[in-house]
Parts: C-alpha cells; sequence; structure tokens
C-alpha cells in the first residue's frame, strides 16, 4: 500500500486489510477486480476512468476510492462520470470517494448521463475519524443514493432483457418461436456482446466470423451475418451455448418468414457500441468488460424465471442472490483446511443458472493462485473447470443458462484469451453440466425427483457440496421415496421413527443426499428454509443433523424475507448453514448470526454481518432444545434461560391444563367457498369475526346473525356446531401490540366464531379459571412467549398458532394463593368492564410466575423491540437523541451492574469525541478515578482501529480499567437489557483487570 494512500486510510478509520489497492501489482486477492487493474506501465493520467483502490466489508466491495489529483480537478465533469459508468457496471459497491489531504468527498454510485453529473453525498473532513463508519452503517440522512439506486445495474439489465423478449414475443407466436428459442437468441447475442466488450473478439476476428462483416455490431444485422455468428459460436463452444430447437438456422429463419428481420434488429439492438458508452442509458451504455459474470448469471436467471414462470413453478426453481450465494461460497471455502482447498472438488445439486459454480470456479482459480505463487494460465482454469466442478439441475432451461455464466467466466478468468482460433472448450454438457429430467434419468420410478433420484446416490464423492435447493413441498406420491433419502444404503430396509423430510419438504431431501455425495470431512454449504431451524416438524431433522455432521455457522435469514431490494423472488424466511461432514463431538459448537433489517442498508441491497452479534451455540443445544434458534434470533442467551426457567416443572402447557380441567380450544369457521360444506347447522347464530375488531367482552345479542352475512350457508370449514355453544373464552389469531387488541374475548352466550378465534367453552364451574385465562392473554408474559418460542410467529407469518396457545406454561390456578385468586378474579372482572389496567395485570403475573426486575426489564425490551409489528420495528431502528433517558439510563444502569459485580466503583460516562459523532454514542467505563482524556491519543486510537467497518459496537482501552465503548445509536442497543449484557461480556473478559494495552 502506497505511504500517501495508507495515510487516507488510517485516517478515514478503515481497518488496513479491509482495502485493496488497484494500482499495484495484481495478487489472487485482486482476481474479481482483474478489469479495474490499471497497466503497471501506464502512468496514472491515462488510466483516469479506473478507481485507486476498495474498500472491502465482509468479501464485498462497498466504497471505491480515487485520488482527487486523477479527476482533473473537475470532480462533476465528464472524466468523474466515465468512472461512475465503470464502477455501477460492477454492481458491487455503492459509493465513489474522491480524496484529497484536507477532505473526502462521497458520490453515490450509479448511471448517470454526461448532463447529469453525479451529486455529493456529503463530504467527510480530515479530522472526522469516523465519518466512514457513519456512512457505511447507513446514517439517517437525505442521501441523493436512492436516485443511484433507481438505475442500479441488475434491475437496467434485467429490464433490457425483458424488453428485447417482449419484442420478440410480440412479433412471433409460441408456436412459431417458442419461450426457450427466446431465451436462447437473446443469450447468444448478450454472449457475443461481451466477448467484444471484453476484446476477445477484437476488430481483426470479426471477419473470421463473417468473411463481409467489417464492425462487431453487423454481427446480427443480417439473416447471412446472424447464421454465420451462430455457428461460429457452436464450433467454439461445442454447441452448449444455448441450443436452439434446430442447427439449421437457415431453415429456422426462412420458417419465420419477413418477421425474421425483428430478430436481426433486437439482437442487433443488442450489440450496439456507442463510443465510450456515454450517452445512452441503453444497451450501447453499458459495459461488459466491466460487468461481473456472477452478474449476468444472476439477471438472466432472474429473466428466465419471470418469462418463464409456469416451468420455474414446476421445477421450484427461485435464483439466488450473487451476495447471499457470496457468503455461502467463502464460507465453505473457509471450512475447507487451507492446504487442500485449490484442488477441491465442487458440486451443485441445484445449479440454477450457475452462479454457485461460477463464484466457487472464481474462488478455486484464487486458491490455486496462492497455492503456487502464480496466476493460473488458461489450461489451469480449464481443468478446474473440466475436472472440479460439477452441476445438476431438472430444468434443461437451467442447465443452458449455467453452461453460458460457465464459459463467461473461464473467459473473464483467463488471463490472456487470445488467439480467438485457441479459445475452443471441451464440451461441459455431461461432464461438468447434468441435466437430471426424466428424459436423462429414463423410467426409473424416482426419476421425477432429478437430483435426488437413487440413480445419484453413488455421485462424487465431492470435498464440497453446496446449493440453494428447491423448497416448495413435494406431491404426497413422494413420500416414501422423499423418506428414504435421508438414510444411507445400509439402512435402507430398518424401520425408522419420524420422517426426516417431512411434508415432502425438498430442502431437508438435499439435506441427506449431500452427506452422501460428500466426502468425509468434506464440507456442505446449502441455503434453506428456515423451517429446518423453528419448526417442530423439523425437530427431528434438526436432532440428527447437529449430530450426523459438525456445523461450523449458521446464518438464519428470517428479519430479510420481506425486503424484495435482498432477495427480489423470494419471500421466504431462510438459513445459510455450513457443515462439515463428520459427526459432532460433544463439545462442539458453532456461531449463530441473525443479520436485522435494516431500510438504511437495504436501500443499498446489503445487509448488516455483525460480528457482535454472532452468538456461539452449542451443537447439542441445537440438536435438543426446540425453542433454541428462535429465542436467539429474537433475544439473547438472557432469553434462552429465562425461557428455560418458565417451562420448568411445576408448570404445565396450556394444553395439557386443558385437557386436565375437560376444556378444548378450537378454531372457529373458515367461510371459504372452495370445497364449501353445508353450514345450515349454524342458522340463527349470532357471528362474529375479526374485522368487527371486538374489545374485553362481548354481548351476543347485538352481533349480526350468521345467515344475514352469509346466506348461502356453505362454507369450506364450517367445523363442528358444539364449539359455538357459549359462553366463551376467545383467543386471537392476529394479536396486535396494543394489549387491548392482544388478550382474549369474554362471550356471554352461543356465537358462530371466525378462524380469527381460538375457542374455549367456560362452563360456570370453571369461571375462575375462564377469568384466570382471560388475564393471562393480556400479560405481557405471553405475547413474550410466543414471540420467543413460536416457529410461525415472527418468522413467517405474524398470527398466533393453536399451539402457540397451547405450548404457553401455566401454573395451575388452584396452586395460587388466595391471595391471588382475589387479584385474578378483580383484574378480569375489570378487563370486561372496559377499564385498561395492564400495570397491575403484568405485576401480578410477575408474582405469580416469580419474576425478577430483570426478568420484567428482558420482557418489555423484547416487546419494545424485537416484536414483528412495524412500530416494534420502527422503535428498535430509531436513532436516539444524545441527551434522553434512554442513553442515561442505559449508562446508569451498566455503572451499577459492573460496581455491584467488582466491589468498587465503575462509572460509565456518555462522551462525544467529535463535534458530531453521527450514528455513534460513545461511552468511556472506568474503574476508580479517571484520568484526562487525550483528545489526539483518541483520535489516533480511532484510526488504527481493527474492529469491522459494519459492527454495531467498536471498544478502545484507554488505560489499565480504562475503556472506550461506542455503539449505534439505534435504540435497540441502549435498553436496559443490553446494559446487562454488555456488563455481563465485559466481566466475562475480565476487561478491568488486563494490563493496558496501547
Amino acid at each position: 500500500m502506497a505511504a500517501w494512500f495508507a495515510e487516507v486510510v488510517d485516517r478515514l478509520g478503515v481497518p488496513r486489510d479491509a482495502y485493496i489497492g488497484l494500482r499495484e501489482a495484481p495478487t489472487a486477492r485482486h482476481l474479481r477486480y482483474m478489469d479495474l487493474m490499471a497497466p503497471l506501465q501506464k502512468p496514472a493520467a491515462q488510466t483516469g476512468e479506473l478507481p485507486d483502490g476498495v474498500v472491502e466489508v465482509s468479501g464485498k466491495a462497498v466504497l471505491y476510492v480515487v485520488r482527487e489529483p486523477l479527476m482533473a480537478g473537475a470532480a462533476s465533469g465528464v472524466q468523474l462520470v466515465q468512472l461512475m459508468r465503470t464502477l455501477a457496471c460492477r454492481a458491487d459497491a455503492a459509493y465513489l470517494a474522491v480524496v484529497s489531504p484536507a477532505t473526502t468527498t462521497i458520490y453515490p454510485i450509479g448511471f448517470y448521463r454526461e448532463n447529469e453529473p453525479p451529486v455529493v453525498d456529503r463530504v467527510i473532513e480530515a479530522h472526522d475519524v469516523i465519518g466512514l463508519r457513519n456512512l457505511l452503517n447507513g446514517e439517517a440522512t437525505d442521501s441523493p443514493q436512492g436516485r443511484a439506486d433507481k438505475l442500479w445495474l441488475d434491475d437496467l439489465l434485467f429490464n433490457l432483457l425483458t424488453d428485447s423478449a417482449e419484442a420478440l414475443r410480440a412479433a412471433f407466436s409460441t408456436a412459431l418461436l417458442a419461450d426457450e428459442d427466446v431465451l436462447s437468441l437473446i443469450g447468444r447475442a448478450l454472449f457475443t456482446r461481451f466477448l467484444l466488450d471484453r476484446n476477445i473478439v477484437k476488430g481483426d476476428d470479426i471477419a473470421a466470423i463473417f468473411s463481409c462483416a467489417q464492425r462487431p455490431e453487423v454481427l446480427f444485422s443480417s439473416m447471412d451475418t446472424l447464421v454465420a455468428t451462430f455457428q461460429w459460436l457452436d464450433r467454439t463452444f461445442n454447441g452448449d451455448l444455448l441450443e436452439l430447437s434446430t442447427k439449421d438456422y437457415h431453415g429456422f429463419m426462412a420458417r419465420l418468414g419477413p418477421a425474421a428481420s425483428t430478430i436481426c434488429a433486437v439482437l442487433s439492438n443488442v450489440m450496439s457500441r456507442a463510443p465510450g458508452g456515454q450517452l445512452s442509458l441503453d444497451w450501447d451504455g453499458l459495459r461488459f468488460q466491466h460487468i461481473p459474470v456472477d452478474v449476468l448469471s444472476q439477471v438472466y436467471e432472474h429473466f428466465a424465471h419471470r418469462f418463464m414462470p409456469e416451468q420455474a413453478r414446476k421445477t421450484s426453481i427461485h435464483y439466488t442472490p450473487r451476495g447471499i450465494a457470496q457468503l455461502l461460497v467463502d464460507g465453505v471455502f473457509g471450512a475447507t483446511p487451507a492446504g487442500k482447498r485449490h484442488c477441491a472438488r465442487v458440486l451443485d445439486p441445484a445449479v440454477g443458472a450457475g452462479v454457485f459454480l461460477v463464484l466457487a470456479f472464481r474462488r478455486l482459480v484464487a486458491e490455486h493462485w496462492l497455492h503456487s505463487g502464480k496466476r493460473p494460465r488458461r489450461a489451469t482454469i480449464r481443468r478446474i473447470l473440466t475436472q472440479q466442478l460439477c452441476g445438476l439441475d431438472i430444468n434443461p432451461t437451467s442447465i443452458k443458462i449455467a453452461a453460458l455464466s460457465l464459459y463467461l467466466a473461464a473467459l473473464e478468468l483467463d488471463p490472456q484469451p487470445q488467439p480467438l482460433s485457441d479459445l475452443r472448450f471441451e464440451r461441459l454438457f455431461d461432464a461438468t453440466l447434468h441435466c437430471v429430467d426424466q428424459a436423462h434419468l429414463g423410467n426409473a420410478v424416482d426419476a421425477e425427483l432429478g437430483s435426488l433420484s437413487a440413480q445419484l446416490r453413488m455421485l462424487g464423492p465431492f470435498d464440497i457440496v453446496l446449493a440453494n435447493p428447491p423448497w416448495t413441498r413435494f406431491p404426497g406420491r413422494f413420500k416414501k421415496l422423499l423418506d428414504q433419502v435421508a438414510w444411507d444404503v445400509e439402512e435402507a430396509s430398518t424401520a425408522h421413527g419420524k420422517s426426516l423430510v417431512p411434508n415432502q419438504w425438498p430442502d431437508l431431501a438435499f439435506l441427506w443426499r449431500s452427506v452422501q455425495w460428500c466426502k468425509p470431512s468434506g464440507v456442505i454449504g446449502l441455503l434453506v428454509h428456515a423451517r429446518l431451524l423453528f419448526s417442530e416438524e423439523a425437530a427431528a431433522v434438526r436432532a440428527r443433523w447437529f449430530t450426523r455432521t459438525r456445523v461450523t455457522g449458521i446464518l438464519n435469514g428470517m428479519f430479510l424475507r420481506k425486503d424484495r431490494r435482498i432477495w427480489p423472488s423470494n419471500t421466504q424466511p431462510f438459513c445459510a448453514l455450513v457443515s462439515i461432514n463428520e459427526a459432532a463431538g460433544p463439545e462442539d459448537s458453532f456461531y449463530f448470526l441473525v443479520p436485522r433489517h435494516e431500510p438504511a442498508l437495504a436501500r443499498r441491497r446489503e445487509f448488516r454481518l455483525d460480528p457482535r452479534s454472532a452468538l456461539p451455540v452449542p451443537a447439542a443445544m441445537a440438536a435438543h432444545e426446540l425453542h433454541a434458534f428462535k429465542t436467539l434470533a429474537r433475544g439473547s442467551a438472557l432469553d434462552l434461560e429465562l425461557i428455560s426457567r418458565l417451562g420448568a416443572e411445576p408448570r404445565i402447557r396450556m394444553e395439557r391444563y386443558f385437557a386436565q380441567e375437560s376444556l378444548e380450544l378450537a378454531q372457529g369457521f373458515i367461510a371459504g367457498t372452495k370445497n364449501a360444506q353445508n353450514a345450515t347447522l349454524l342458522r340463527g347464530l349470532p357471528v362474529l369475526e375479526g374485522p368487527d375488531k371486538p374489545l374485553f367482552s362481548v354481548q351476543t345479542q347485538g352481533l349480526d346473525r350468521i345467515e344475514e352475512r352469509y346466506p348461502m350457508l356453505a362454507f369450506q370449514w364450517p367445523r363442528s356446531r358444539a364449539i359455538y355453544t357459549g359462553p366463551h373464552l376467545l383467543f386471537r389469531e392476529a394479536p396486535k401490540q396494543d394489549p387491548a387488541h392482544r388478550g382474549a374475548l369474554w362471550t356471554d352466550g352461543d356465537v358462530a366464531f371466525s378462524r380469527s378465534f381460538y375457542g374455549v367453552r367456560i362452563p360456570k364451574a370453571k369461571t375462575a379459571i375462564g377469568d384466570y385465562l382471560y388475564v393471562l392473554s393480556y400479560a405481557d408474559l405471553l405475547m413474550y412467549w410466543v414471540l420467543m418460542t413460536s416457529s410461525k410467529f415472527g418468522v413467517e407469518r405474524d398470527i398466533f398458532n393453536k399451539e402457540d396457545y397451547g405450548n404457553f406454561p401455566v401454573a395451575p390456578l388452584e396452586s395460587l394463593s388466595s391471595t391471588l385468586k382475589r387479584k385474578v378474579a378483580d383484574l378480569a372482572t375489570s378487563i370486561r368492564s372496559g377499564q385498561q389496567p395492564w400495570l397491575a395485570v403484568n405485576t401480578l403475573v410477575s408474582q405469580i410466575y416469580g419474576l425478577t426486575i430483570y426478568d420484567q426489564a428482558l420482557i418489555a425490551d423484547a416487546l419494545a423491540y424485537e416484536s414483528p409489528f412495524s412500530k416494534s420495528q420502527a422503535s428498535s431502528l430509531t436513532v436516539l437523541p444524545r441527551k434522553g433517558k434512554h442513553l442515561s439510563t442505559f449508562a446508569a444502569s451498566l455503572s451499577s451492574l459492573l460496581s455491584e459485580a467488582e466491589d468498587g466503583t465503575i462509572t460509565a460516562t456518555p462522551l462525544n469525541l467529535c463535534t458530531d459523532d453521527g450514528l455513534w454514542q460513545f461511552l468511556r467505563v472506568v474503574q476508580g478515578t479517571p484520568a484526562d482524556i487525550d483528545p489526539q491519543r483518541v483520535a489516533g486510537l480511532l484510526k488504527h482501529l481493527d474492529d469491522p467497518l459494519m459492527t454495531s459496537e467498536i471498544r478502545l482501552q484507554l488505560g489499565e480499567g480504562d475503556w472506550l465503548i461506542g455503539r449505534l445509536r439505534h435504540a435497540r442497543y441502549w435498553s436496559k437489557s443490553q446494559a446487562r449484557l454488555l456488563a455481563l461480556d465485559l466481566l466475562e473478559r475480565g476487561l478491568f483487570a488486563s494490563p493496558a494495552s496501547v
């Protein structure tokens, strides 16, 4: 690193290992940025359209850096637009930093026209050592970044592909031009454009493709040039490249008649290349020499699935965003021994468009470079492609796209992809890539299972298996076949207990088949539905997986499911897991990371990978504690301890309590018309539904009769007439954050209640029990329990299942003292009358359950910041004022806890380091009498801070027993429970007993 840039990096507070210089001799770490590497022999003045360096976070580019002198003193001029266009085509970092000795000017990266120069996002002064951390952590400002995002590459490229496809679709019927041919035609033009922009096909090579052609733009301009170009692609790429329905291209075009000229026009448009590509945001404005292959792979797969939705649905395909795929690829290679990474054989059994194989391909080339000390050349790259990669897929179109992606990647990685005559590849189909649909697997009984067919059980073994397998439930007729996937051949005839592929969920079947494909001590990395972690139906799967394999890490993406910018085609909770294919030991543990949804980061299509939030989880706990993952996802180890304590004897599950008292909880009618059943037995009953918005108690005489709302009296599920006999206690299916809309309803008589309620009839003899359950339903504790234990609420649906109520631990009414029983009866009467005594309810419940003040704070904080309700989510991310009660209460709690534990005086005092610390709030935590702070020394420490840029907390030791702790000012980091967690961590680490380190 140049000395001048080292000073800038330190001034911005960037860890040295997060910066990669792009004007130095290339290394394996530069491989993904080779298109931005300026030739060393060229002076800087001739490489002004390239950046000087890049800052990475978690292996991803977040900020490009260029020196101000290289912008020729015109930061808003043409040169900046040129550089911006280059970086926008890479679709990775969100920002460009133009640095000078005094300031750093930040611009949002995007596609801009020459007459529309980028606007400045912010200027970071030289003395502001945390300015960059504020920027990358999503500081809430009136940033123009959103303007740049609207024209981000994925969206732009996807729209251009879609427009081209729609133009062809409008010109031809599907009988004349199949959807698969539309995709292949556009893909072939896309591939050819890539070859030209990468300077793989040069001007002199055009005549080798078509003798009369002089310019690349004419390669698809006529029927003759199009046919010649297609034939050249077939010769060079063995016919693997996006095959059309025929090789008779003259006949193919003739059959389309005069409208065939539309194909030439559309494909020629893809080939358009304006000089410099500056003036347009159409095809001619894109620079394919800078668009990474994994971007093309992702966008093209997304386009294929949008264009052919029925085929995508039938084969349960959903493309994987390259950012998430990169995390998994990094994880599996990180778990592979360093000395074996370069020679690892990698399988993706659900290859799709090949994004995992493309990223693994690049990583293998980088590992070869690290191993040998020399950049791999073509022979090595081709050997990796044909001998170390393998992909399977049931969708023939996906296999075509994967081949395109891998050919592009091989050319991108090739340090010298010339001469054109030497580019011929070995065939990928049936070698590296295998289609595993019924046409290829034959008439086997399980051929419809694709990669899961028993015919492929013995494939491999591989050093690494990684995939995003299908998640959509397979039909019931495959149950026995899928159940058998989980067991090794020698276990095939044995009798087993619970299914290890419950509900025919295919992603769980891929878990077990991956074990069979992977070598002993090899590595498995999969993206699966988060039900693996949370569902009670998957409990047996967890128990076996966390003992059968040695898990090294799990990323839980349940908070990211609703943001279409993170994963546009997916709304389901997911998790990424990495395991070593060997039995877990009794002391094994792994890290569990739960990134939160943060709109300021999601706007950049990013999420926080915060090492401070990575929780160590014992494998034994993961295997056997039913709610461990849910509790840790929504809370912490403190919550896990409280949940365990709440569920202990003598308390019993509410479901069991109902059974003991001869009570039954039942869900109400479903009014759908699908397969409707006669519901005339309900005639004359008053009806109550969620939209009626009832509160506390319901006078049934004032309700509509059911036949008034539903004259036909035919329901999908009318239920038994007996469950509607009152009086009732009606628990809500969709409780709200407000306790008044959370608790149960008391009804005075018969009522037909809808599926919005779970009802239990309360006979007169059970009124006291009804009162007790009524009061409990309004307590924070019930909502907290469901939040921390439910497999659905706060995971994929924000409703309570009947089981969520049934699992709640109850202290039987008879175990309460007479005093507590009287309080229960009084509170029930108060609530029924419309009063809202919520403080008294929570105080009483705390007495019944023996909750400490710390327990009560834990519950209150969880409901305030961790509930899935919009108000709670907004509160969690609220940026606190510096002089508000939250910060002072946090500091006082921390001081008290530390002082009590250490039996001395430890003070935590809020502190400002700069005029504006932005998103950060600092505390000075000192044992004894604090010495004066030297601002210059603190600034020097911050410059050399090693904490990752996206961490939520930074720590600096100023002296013995003297610490400076900075936290993001989001409210969720400043609760009483967070103060307790911080205190426990500081004490466990012995930070007040360690020697000074400067």
